[in-house]
């Protein structure tokens, strides 16, 4: 066994308290630079998220219009129904301008014998 001497006890002891200092000073070190890094990525990966959250939010806006939009456009059955009626309001349309005409055409005959057989 070896006999150290107090000196040489107070050294080993200091030593190694100096040692443990330096370990816990790499440590700490390490874990503020690794610290500092991961709040950067957050800041980053926020202002990411929030772009993307914006993004998003829109895309749900127009989603939410074109859905709005799909249930009133017409279905086939509507539209077969609506051009049903645009043929009716077109006949109708063909029959009133024929019943006009035949209406002026009595009126110019009306206006005619009075302008001429009125004068007698």
């Amino acid at each position: 066994m070896m006999n150290l001497s107090e000196d040489t006890i107070r050294w080993l002891v200091s030593l190694f308290i100096a040692g443990c200092g330096a370990i816990y000073t790499w440590i700490a070190t390490r874990d503020r630079d690794n610290t500092v890094r991961i709040e950067a990525v957050e800041k980053t990966l926020g202002k990411r998220i929030a772009v993307h959250g914006e993004q998003l939010a829109r895309l749900e806006k127009d989603v939410e219009v074109l859905r709005v939009s799909l249930e009133n456009i017409p279905t086939k059955d509507e539209l077969a129904h609506l051009q049903g009626d645009l043929k009716e309001v077109r006949a109708v349309g063909n029959a009133t301008r024929e019943e006009i005409r035949t209406i002026r055409q009595s009126l110019s005959r009306i206006e005619d014998f009075l302008l001429h057989n009125g004068a007698r």
